[in-house]
């Protein structure tokens, strides 16, 4: 019978040890080298059973002193170190590519704990490696294997650590929360905030994390991913359906632009668990969807709806359980629409506050001077200049002026130009109020999604059809059932199943060890 390696390491080791103890016992021969370089693997377990029984009996017998035993150890200790680098096997790219083709888990994870990283070539082929196993399986009507699931939650790790490796530009930012304790006054300007959207910049506000039932990290930031996903990965012609992606109406959807965005969403949820420094568990998907903006059209309903902008707005005032934020760009500005930036829009420096109410001081001045002139001019049977352009929302550019001014007064902003495959990645409190400016032509394509920090109840898994996966056939079955199965479904059979999904998200993307 052939020794496996710990048996044959341990063997070695032993008769190293016996034979330091005692040189005049003999033992069944092993090729050795000073350098370790030969070992014979045909020693039966037996042999070692026989030759630690042998040592045994010599340590029983009291005649070694403390130096001895402790040498003795050392030496064992030595040799198992030695032995287990020389075991080692080494890999080749080329191994690893094949193993993610073949969906072999075993050799990918032998490849990598090798310490060889997965590179962006081999997540592409894995990638279509699972889609291909998960189109044959529904061909034939057959359980999701288990190596799917497996080898996503390696092509999730890698995501992971190849980002980090791309450019990031992070702009730390004071949490802030509604300010409750500001009187009437404030208490005025709440309810201005509550009736009106575009008040939404005049709430009250005082510094910390509101995080309603959550775990949020108590450093609130901005971060910026230039190339946070590739032009393939958004690519709007391999992947058509992530254009207008929901997760409650699947039954078209091919299984890899599910696949695919199911990846970029859980490639969100790590870095935010990354850049917050909070256990990955405990971050769990509230909403994600693709959303189109159209220019010339005014959105209409909730999610996903199309619109040419989109107002000021605070995350975390729109749902209390929204504690991160994100959106993910399909879509370039400049060359697939004009307008459209993302804006944070924050309060101005008070220096510059000054400077800008000394600007509509100015403006209010000249104004008075000009009313004043025309009723002068009016007075004495003057004929009137030609106003057109000059007197307020004559040709509507002076109304447009005038809101934008409105919008700009006391506040800072900070455009973001989006581009196909960036993202912008941050905390959802009143700190990060944005809103999307409006688009002037074309169509724009983004996906955001939004994070909560709130724990499920235990009792809701319970409650469900399949409760937690036990197993990695579990974890595969939960991927078929609440993600990839093309069934047509009842509008409050899709809202449980969505709801389902998002619950058991950590469970799905992540092996058992980290459950």
């Amino acid at each position: 019978m052939q020794l496996n390696k710990s048996s044959f390491l341990l063997l070695v080791a032993v008769q190293a040890v016996a034979a330091f103890l005692a040189p005049s016992l003999t033992f069944p021969s092993t090729k050795t080298s000073s350098s370790f370089n030969t070992l014979s693997m045909a020693q039966d377990e037996n042999v070692a059973s026989e030759v630690t029984n042998l040592l045994e009996k010599r340590l029983a017998s009291g005649k070694l002193s403390g130096t001895e035993t402790s040498t003795a150890l050392k030496a064992t200790e030595s040799l198992l170190n030695q032995l287990d680098e020389l075991q080692s096997p080494t890999y080749t790219p080329e191994q690893l590519q094949q193993a993610c083709q073949d969906l072999d888990i075993d050799t990918v994870d032998s490849i990598l704990a090798s310490g060889m990283a997965m590179t962006e070539e081999n997540c592409d082929t894995a990638f279509w490696a699972v889609v291909n196993s998960i189109d044959e399986a529904e061909k034939q009507d057959l359980p999701l294997a288990a190596n799917v699931a497996q080898m996503l939650h390696r092509i999730f790790d890698a995501d992971q650590q190849l980002l980090l490796t791309r450019e990031k530009q992070t702009t730390n930012v004071t949490c802030m929360q509604p300010d409750d304790s500001t009187g009437d006054a404030g208490a005025a300007r709440k309810m201005n905030y509550v009736f009106d959207d575009g008040d939404h910049k005049n709430l009250p506000l005082m510094p910390g994390r509101r995080c309603e039932g959550g775990n949020c990290c108590d450093a609130c930031s901005r971060n910026i991913f230039p190339t946070f996903a590739s032009k393939q990965e958004t690519d709007l012609e391999m992947f058509p359906e992530i254009m207008s992606l929901t997760f409650n109406d699947l039954a078209e959807v091919s299984a890899k632009s599910i696949v695919q965005f199911v990846r970029l969403v859980e490639r969100v949820r790590r870095t935010i668990a990354h850049e917050y420094g909070l256990p990955l568990k405990t971050i769990l998907p509230l909403q994600a969807y693709s959303r189109k903006y159209v220019a010339g059209t005014t959105q209409k309903g909730g999610g996903g709806g199309e619109g040419d902008f989109v107002t000021l707005h605070t995350d975390e005032a729109t749902h209390a359980g929204y504690h991160y934020s994100c959106v993910l760009y399909l879509s370039t500005q400049g060359e697939d629409f004009e307008g459209g930036n993302f804006v944070f829009n924050d309060p101005a420096p008070e220096d510059e506050k000054q400077v800008q109410a000394m600007e509509v001081k100015e403006q209010e001045e000249e104004s008075d001077e000009l009313e004043k002139r025309l009723l002068e001019a009016l007075q004495r049977g003057e004929e009137l200049p030609d106003m057109e352009g000059i007197i307020e929302g004559s040709d509507g550019q002076s109304d447009s002026n005038f809101e934008e001014e409105v919008r700009r007064a006391g506040r800072t902003l900070t455009p973001f130009h989006p581009s196909r495959g960036a993202a912008v990645i941050f905390s959802s409190g009143w700190e990060n109020m944005h809103e999307v400016e409006k688009i002037t032509s074309g169509v724009r394509y983004a996906v955001p999604c939004f994070f909560t920090t709130c724990a499920v109840p235990e009792a809701a898994y319970q409650q469900m059809n399949a409760g937690l996966p036990k197993s990695d056939e579990d974890i595969a079955d939960d991927w078929l059932h609440l993600l990839l199965a093309h069934r047509k479904e009842e509008p409050m059979e899709s809202v449980g199943r969505v709801k389902e999904l998002l619950m058991k998200w950590h469970y799905m993307c992540t092996p058992l060890s980290e459950h």
